[in-house]
């Protein structure tokens, strides 16, 4: 009697434990959206426009990011004297970039598809991750330039996933790290993101982000929330 009671406190403890990472993991993103400014403040934001300067290789790149939730998001950028544009959608992408020599849009691969519909959800992946068929998992916590962080894996429902490091004072996304398919191989691509603010309406962004291995980094300084994007401008346009 005495080892089915050992027994049954083990296997109650451990459920204990299993819920109550659970909790933590839903506990950490409610803490995440109210930093955000709310549920309802997170789901009125459905369009943006970033405009800012991307740094690689030793170049500053003028940059414009135009999102409409959901619908597509089209990136802009000038570099030695050509106008380039990349746009993906929820089902389709394309691309016309002169500095490549391409002299007319052409499509993006499956991959890049997939893969950008990450930046059509202007909620983020974290908010209301289980109605968007996500499963969320705490895996601790670690140190990140002596900031400490909460370490979330949110996997897809096509399997694929990303690790979410939120800043544990602050409840912000200080990184992401997510494995791509880039040119046949598999790399680890690292995304952190710091200098947050708020719009005049309330809408929090971070100013700075940087990508690994690539040594990409983006600075936002004009972002207007909720202005006029017309679906247009997500149209590959027609051959001549």
């Amino acid at each position: 009697m005495r080892t089915l009671r050992a027994l049954t406190l083990t296997l109650a403890l451990a459920g204990a434990v299993v819920s109550s990472q659970a909790q933590t993991a839903d506990e950490v993103v409610s803490k995440h959206v109210a930093a955000l400014g709310g549920a309802d403040k997170v789901t009125s934001l459905q369009t943006q426009i970033m405009e800012g300067t991307m740094s690689i290789q030793g170049m500053d790149i003028p940059l414009k990011v135009s999102t409409k939730h959901k619908k597509g998001v089209r990136v802009e950028f000038e570099i030695m004297g050509t106008n380039n544009v990349t746009v993906m959608t929820p089902t389709s992408g394309w691309m016309f970039m002169p500095i490549q020599q391409q002299t007319a849009p052409v499509d993006a691969d499956e991959a890049a598809v997939k893969e950008g519909a990450i930046d059509l959800d202007l909620t983020g992946e974290l908010f209301d991750y289980k109605n968007k068929g996500f499963k969320l998992e705490m895996n601790g916590k670690e140190t990140l330039n002596g900031e400490e962080l909460y370490k979330l894996k949110l996997t897809r429902a096509d399997g694929s996933s990303s690790d979410y490091y939120l800043d544990a004072n602050t409840y912000y996304i200080s990184k992401r790290v997510t494995k791509k398919a880039v040119q046949g191989q598999e790399i680890e691509v690292v995304e952190t993101f710091t200098n947050y603010k708020k719009t005049p309406e309330g809408y929090v962004y971070a100013e700075t982000s940087e990508q690994q291995p690539m040594g990409m980094k983006m600075s936002f300084s004009k972002v207007q929330s909720n202005p006029a994007v017309d679906d247009k401008i997500f149209e590959k346009p027609a051959q001549p």
